[in-house]
């Protein structure tokens, strides 16, 4: 124990290092050892077709932009080596794998940035978050973008140290690619760019990151008539399917059975019918509803996105106590208590996390919140503000840094 003290006060880097060794394989025996059921979502679908050679495509219904690219063409790495779509073990072990080395990336960046103390805590908190120790058994983009999305503001910090070509175009093509993949983390990612970098690299940045959108607009265009921005038939079917009811929070927020009916027919047809065909459904819907019905349900979402889904309220399983209730309260809890200090130690980053755990509440209130994997979108990030907590609590400065 005396030599991990000493690392932790002397030589933080080397223990975040031994850290990540030591995750890699108490995460892989976890996973081998419990054998946890694996969860698919549409992803794998989309992989299989690109194997094919069928294109970005989903199911029967042909291309689709309900997911974005990175992840798909990620499983697909999966199936091209010759492993079955119907136990893809080595996808998890990998997913660990990333999730091992966040502690490390959170300390680097925390450090970066100024937050001293902070940052070590923050990245022993995620270590020891039992969510993500679960979480990459879901064949799902959230534990490769919490990965991705950490090597890409190190790149970032590293471009406001030194300007390189490599840094800048990485970083540009990294923003660019999030707003199609994971657009509720583009703007927070955007408003990094422009509170972190000078006038040049923010300016080349932005002009590399419209190239991928271009090219993924441009891909919705040739194929279905109309520019697609980002996953534009994941925005269209999810806010219609919201209202569906078997998804509503509350029979107030739950169509007719006739439009529910109407709304099943129009999920199954091909995307170029189908999609503007619900969006046009959903703006129907939220008309009928008014306007106060929607911000009544976008408000009772968003606290809905600070404790836990609908469909595991019933569950007072050891599993889900442990692996998401406990974890919530207790974050949530760190978190106010640390947006207090946090005002005082470092407003100008806590004011950052807070408004980017508003945006994303909200961006996902004005849907759904059915899935308790949208709160570990921001999740990480919080763990910053929950450090200002724990260390006020030991008395301890939390911008103050030995090591």
């Amino acid at each position: 124990m005396e030599v991990l003290r000493r690392l932790w006060i002397e030589q933080p880097m080397r223990f975040f290092l031994w850290l990540a060794i030591v995750q890699v394989g108490v995460r892989w025996t976890f996973h081998l050892g419990i054998r946890p059921a694996i969860s698919y979502a549409e992803d794998l679908d989309i992989a299989l077709h690109l194997v094919k050679g069928e294109g970005f495509s989903i199911y029967d219904r042909g291309p689709t932009t309900a997911k974005g690219p990175i992840y798909p063409l990620f499983l697909s790495l999966f199936l091209m080596l010759g492993f079955s779509p119907a136990d893809l073990w080595p996808v998890p072990l990998v997913q660990h794998f990333f999730l091992a080395w966040v502690p490390l990336f959170l300390f680097r960046l925390g450090k970066a940035l100024g937050l001293g103390e902070a940052a070590k805590v923050a990245a022993l908190l995620f270590a020891a978050h039992p969510s993500f120790l679960y979480y990459p058994t879901v064949l799902e983009n959230t534990s490769l973008y919490i990965f991705l999305v950490l090597l890409w503001a190190l790149a970032m910090v590293k471009l406001r140290e030194q300007f390189s070509w490599g840094r800048v175009i990485g970083v540009g093509v990294g923003l660019g690619l999030t707003w199609i993949e994971k657009p509720v983390a583009f703007f927070p990612m955007m408003a990094a760019v422009f509170l972190l970098l000078p006038w040049r690299e923010r300016g080349i940045v932005l002009a590399v990151a419209f190239l991928p959108v271009l090219f993924w607009a441009f891909r919705g265009y040739r194929t279905f008539g109309y520019f697609t921005w980002t996953k534009t038939y994941a925005s269209q079917h999810g806010f219609a399917l919201s209202w569906h009811p078997k998804l509503a929070v509350y029979p107030r927020y739950a169509v007719s059975e006739i439009t529910a009916h109407q709304m099943d027919s129009l999920f199954v047809l091909p995307e170029q019918i189908g999609g503007p065909a619900l969006a046009s459904l959903g703006r129907k819907i939220a008309k009928e509803k008014g306007f106060w019905c929607l911000v009544e349900r976008t408000l009772l979402h968003a606290a809905i996105f600070w404790w836990i889904p609908p469909r595991y309220w019933g569950d007072t399983s050891l599993k889900v106590w442990i692996g998401r209730r406990l974890p919530v309260i207790v974050i949530n809890a760190l978190f106010l208590l640390g947006l207090f200090w946090g005002w005082k130690y470092h407003r100008a980053f806590t004011l950052y996390v807070l408004l980017t755990s508003l945006f994303c509440t909200f961006f996902y209130a004005l849907n759904h919140v059915l899935n308790a994997r949208y709160r570990m979108d921001v999740e990480w990030l919080q763990l910053y503000v929950c450090a200002f907590a724990i260390l006020w609590m030991r008395r301890v400065n939390p911008l103050s840094f030995v090591g």
